[in-house]
């Protein structure tokens, strides 16, 4: 618990603590940076050898996921149909599952990114709702790039990601159908419990 307590802290103030207890500042301060911050983490985290399980990479990863990442918005978003409905203590439990399956995926999918595998980002205008994309892409070994965008929001003097497009695919709509699925032949519970399979499967790659 006390980790956990430090690297909130950490991710609040805008600081990534290396393996080594160094510190590097995370940007949040407008999309672009929002993005930069979250790719140079990655590639960070890739570089440090000492970061090769699963675990080592989650509690790195943490404070860069939650400072880069409106997950508590995402997670209301996608059950947003039965968020009213739910008690309180099921909501945050619900978020807490949804942020430890977030962070591990990230921990298992780019553990051995490259340090130039990120292309440059290019930002739009923001829409009518203040909404801001940022497009990138990622370079893939004798594969067609993979093209990311990026929907941020202002969240206080901070810009969070609230929504990836990956090749045209959106995450967050493929989340909110997968949960309702799932909510609806066994409600909170077995959401709860489904996010963490999902989360003890992926730390156990």
């Amino acid at each position: 618990m006390r980790v956990r307590s430090f690297l909130l802290g950490c991710a609040v103030a805008g600081v990534l603590v290396a393996h080594d207890g160094s510190a590097a500042e995370i940007r949040t301060d407008s999309p672009a940076a929002t993005i930069a911050s979250l790719q140079q983490g990655l590639v960070e985290l890739a570089r440090d050898k000492a970061a090769a399980a699963i675990g080592e990479r989650y509690r790195a990863l943490e404070p860069l996921i939650l400072a880069t990442h409106n997950l508590p918005y995402i997670a209301e978003f996608a059950l947003r149909r039965q968020w009213g409905s739910l008690a309180e203590v099921d909501r945050q439990r619900f978020i807490d599952a949804f942020q430890s399956l977030s962070v591990t995926t990230y921990g298992a999918r780019f553990g051995n990114v490259a340090s130039d595998a990120f292309r440059p980002i290019e930002a739009g205008a923001p829409d009518a709702n203040g909404r801001v994309q940022i497009t990138t892409a990622i370079k893939r070994e004798g594969q067609p790039d993979v093209t990311f965008e990026y929907l941020l929001q202002q969240d206080g003097e901070h810009w969070k990601i609230i929504n990836i497009v990956a090749d045209g695919v959106s995450d967050l709509a493929l989340k909110r159908a997968e949960y309702q699925r799932v909510f609806a032949s066994g409600g909170i519970e077995g959401l709860i419990a489904e996010l963490e399979q999902q989360t003890d499967r992926l730390e156990g790659d």
